[in-house]
This record gives C-alpha cells, sequence and structure tokens, in this order.
C-alpha cells in the first residue's frame, strides 16, 4: 500500500508529467516520421521495381520483333536463355490471339491466356500489379510496332517481392536501432532537463516549509529570466510582507502590552497609597480618585480603539451608507474638539468652497476626520492653527486637514498610516496616542473606495488630504 501511495506521488509530481510529456512529444513524432519514412521508401522500391520490369519487358519486345521470334515457339526460347531469363521467375509471351508461345516455367505453353490483364496488353494498354501479400510483382505489356501502331502479342513478367521486402526489412532494423538510442538519449536529457525546471519549485518549497516553521526572514534566491524568477521574486516580496506583518505584530504585542499595563500600574500604585495611608484627607482621596479615574478612561481608549479596529478589519463589516451634509459633520466635530484646541490655545478654521452632500458610513467618516483633527491639536504647537477646508467636483469630495504642528519626519510619512506605528513614542504616550488612530482612519476611508494622502515638514506642520466618492457603486453594498 505504502508503495502503491508513493508511485502515485511520484507520477502525480510535476517533474514526472513535464518528463513524461517530453517523452512523449518527442517519440510519437519521431515514431510516426520513421513510418512514414519507410512508407515513403517502399512506394519508392516499387516504383523502381516496376520501371525496372517494364523497361526490361519492352526491350524483350522490342528484340523479339526485330528478330521475328514473335510466332516461332524454339526461337523465343533460345533468345530468352541468351538475354539471361533467370532474371525472372517467369517469362510468358503470348501471340496476338492470347495464345502462349513461351512460358518460362513450362506451365502453360500452349494455352490460351485469356485473362483481362493479357487482353488489355493486346489492345495497347500496359499494366502491372505487386502485392506483398502474394510476395508478387508482375507486369503486363504488349509488344508492339510503334511504327505501324500493330500488336503482335504480350509479354507478363513476373518476379518476387522479396527484394523489396529485405530492403524494408533492413532499414526497418536499423530505424529500430536508431529509435531505441534516441529514445535512451530523449529519456536522459529529459530527466534531466524535467529536474532542471523544477529545480527552482523544490527550492521554493523548502522555503515555504521554513516559513511555515516560523522563518519569515526566509529568502530564495532564483536567477534568471522567466516566469520561475518572478515567482521567486513574488515569494521575496511575501517574505518582505510576512516580516512586516510580524514585525507589526511584536509592536502591538509590546505596545498593547505596555499601553494596557501603564494605567493598570497607575491605578495600583494609587490605591496602594491610599491602603497606606488610613488616616489621609478627604482631599487627597478625592484627587486620588480623580488620577485613578484618569487612568481607566485611558485604559478605556485604548481598548475602545483596540475593538475598532478589529471591527475595521472584519470582512463582512457594513456600511451603512445615507447621504449627509459633509459640511454639517465637520463643523460638529470642529465644535466637539474646540475644548481641546482651546486648552493649547489652537485656532480651528474651517473654509467650505460649497454644500456637499455625500453617499458615507456617517459614523465612520466622523471617527476618521475626528483622528485627523484631533492630532492635528495634540501634535500642534501652543498657539498653532489647525485648517480644514471642503470642496468638490462631480465625483469626489475633497478634504483637507492642515495643521501648523511639530510635523512628520520624511521617511516616516510612509508608514504613519500602518497600525500600531508612532513617529514618536515618548510624545505619543504624553498625548495619550496608541498607535492605531490613523490607521483606522486610512481603514475607514478605503472602505470607502477613497483614499488618503499625507504630506508633512518637520517643524513646519501636516496636511492630510481626503478624497471620497460622492455616490456609492449601485453593485458595492460595503
Amino acid at each position: 500500500m505504502v508503495i502503491i501511495i508513493k508511485t502515485r506521488k511520484i507520477f502525480n509530481s510535476i517533474r514526472a508529467k513535464i518528463f513524461i510529456s517530453y517523452v512523449v512529444v518527442s517519440i510519437i513524432p519521431l515514431i510516426l516520421l520513421t513510418n512514414i519514412l519507410l512508407n515513403s521508401l517502399e512506394s519508392y522500391y516499387v516504383k523502381e521495381k516496376s520501371r525496372s520490369m517494364f523497361r526490361q519487358a519492352n526491350i524483350i519486345s522490342t528484340n523479339l520483333m526485330v528478330r521475328g521470334f514473335i510466332n516461332d515457339s524454339s526461337g523465343i526460347k533460345d533468345y530468352v536463355s541468351i538475354i539471361g531469363g533467370q532474371d525472372f521467375e517467369r517469362i510468358v509471351i503470348l501471340d496476338v490471339k492470347s495464345n502462349v508461345k513461351f512460358d518460362s516455367n513450362g506451365i502453360d505453353t500452349g494455352k490460351s491466356y485469356a485473362k483481362q490483364e493479357v487482353i488489355d496488353a493486346l489492345g495497347g494498354q500496359s499494366s502491372s500489379v505487386f502485392q506483398k501479400s502474394m510476395n508478387l510483382a508482375k507486369v503486363v505489356t504488349p509488344i508492339k510496332d510503334e511504327k505501324k501502331d500493330e500488336v503482335y502479342g504480350a509479354i507478363i513478367l513476373t518476379n518476387s517481392y522479396d527484394d523489396i521486402n529485405n530492403s524494408i526489412s533492413s532499414l526497418k532494423s536499423i530505424s529500430y536501432l536508431i529509435i531505441l538510442a534516441l529514445l535512451i538519449l530523449i529519456l536522459t536529457l529529459s530527466y534531466n532537463f524535467s529536474g532542471l525546471i523544477t529545480k527552482p519549485f523544490k527550492k521554493l518549497l523548502v522555503s515555504i516549509n521554513k516559513i511555515t516553521d516560523g522563518n519569515v526572514d526566509e529568502k530564495i534566491d532564483i536567477k534568471g529570466n522567466n516566469e520561475i524568477e518572478e515567482i521567486g521574486t513574488a515569494f521575496n516580496h511575501m517574505t518582505e510582507k510576512l516580516q512586516q506583518v510580524d514585525e507589526s505584530r511584536r509592536q502591538f504585542v509590546a505596545n498593547v502590552s505596555h499601553e494596557l499595563k501603564t494605567p493598570l500600574s497607575s491605578v495600583k500604585v494609587l490605591a496602594e497609597s491610599l491602603l497606606m495611608q488610613p488616616d489621609a484627607p478627604k482631599e487627597l482621596y478625592k484627587e486620588f480618585f480623580e488620577d485613578i479615574s484618569k487612568e481607566i478612561e485611558r485604559e478605556t481608549t485604548i481598548i475602545n480603539d483596540l475593538l475598532t479596529m478589529v471591527t475595521l478589519d472584519k470582512n463582512e463589516n457594513e456600511l451603512n451608507i445615507s447621504e449627509t451634509n459633509i459640511n454639517l459633520l465637520i463643523e460638529s466635530i470642529l465644535k466637539r474638539l474646540k475644548p481641546l484646541a482651546d486648552i493649547k490655545g489652537v485656532e480651528m478654521v474651517f473654509e467650505s468652497y460649497r454644500e456637499v452632500i455625500a453617499e458615507v458610513d456617517k459614523t465612520k467618516i466622523s471617527l476618521a476626520l475626528t483622528n485627523l483633527i484631533e492630532n492635528g491639536i495634540k501634535y500642534n504647537k501652543e498657539y498653532g492653527t489647525i485648517k480644514v477646508t471642503l470642496n468638490s467636483d462631480y465625483q469626489n469630495a475633497q478634504i483637507f486637514v492642515i495643521d501648523t504642528g511639530i510635523g512628520i519626519p520624511k521617511e516616516s510619512i510612509n508608514k504613519v498610516f500602518q497600525r500600531f506605528y508612532r513617529v514618536d513614542k515618548t510624545r505619543s504616550r504624553e498625548t495619550g496616542g496608541t498607535g492605531l488612530g490613523l490607521s483606522i482612519t486610512h481603514q475607514a476611508i478605503l472602505m470607502h473606495q477613497g483614499f488618503i494622502r499625507c504630506s508633512s515638514e518637520l517643524g513646519s506642520g501636516t496636511t492630510f488630504e481626503v478624497s471620497l466618492p460622492l455616490k456609492r457603486p449601485i453593485h458595492d453594498n460595503i
């Protein structure tokens, strides 16, 4: 049973299929071509033998007429013996009345030979019969005076088919030996060539197994300008992405562990401090409980961001689309965030060029724009400015959130939408950031088939450009 399974596995492998394909594609045409050539050679030999026998029959008929032996049986016999009648198995000469004047085998001499081929020959038409199965090669030709256009009789020459059979058999033997040699060569080359083709796939399989075992930094080195190299390149890109995902996962675990642990540690320290001071004044209790409440609120914010991220990741997550006035939505967000801006003295400005109505999920777009504007406040300079502009064309709404804050380093601009990425971890923790806000914003906008871009200059501020389709495609329900 094990042997059967292994055999099936071998024959189902790519190498076996390529090997068999090469052999079939090479051998079948070779065998067909050999048979065609042998058949062509056999036809050629038959034609040549036919020409030779007709030529000799014509020579005999001409000499018989010249010598006047056509009605002289003894003269015909002497002439045939002179020219070498042994070259043929049988020579039959008939007169104009289809009587046999001479039969080299002595069987039909004096008999009438009224067969169709003889009748045709006496009518001036030559004919031939070549039958491999009967080992027969025969030509029938008239004894004719071309000048007078008069027929005096007919000649039948009969010979064996053996010489053609022997020639073809000899050629077949040589052909089969050549085919056998070529078959061995083709099998060897096909086996080695199929191995060369499948070798990169084996390397790829080894690398995949290593990745499966946890070695996500595995790379495959496939050289050559072909599709297999493209597979290798795509594989290496995949491993790079896996490394990024793995690094993001590690960073996520580290960030979440720290962020969740920090508020709990603070709560524990505050609670222990109160327990160690049973006679602490009421004002101290109140201050400590306020600090505990802030830490709990911070913990809640982190957990809510994580839950939001998970919700946006679900494929089955649906958008609750409705016609939304984007102008009013932005105004409500700015109004809600004004107390936070006032703390840092940040001025918020809203410029709208026209009323914009778009088919969006109001909750998710509100969350996305809130994150952008809130970040602009948190990472702005004191007494800085946040400018939000809204415009649209006949297809898309364009929203710009421009701040005069600390800016983002050039090398970090393309990473700010990655999950758990924070430009300055220390500053983010001071402002209560979790590294998920921009990622949530990015995902929410992508779900609407829009896009978001970031441009920034360190120390001069940051600009976020958001584009949202005004209408949802009819076939798109998510």
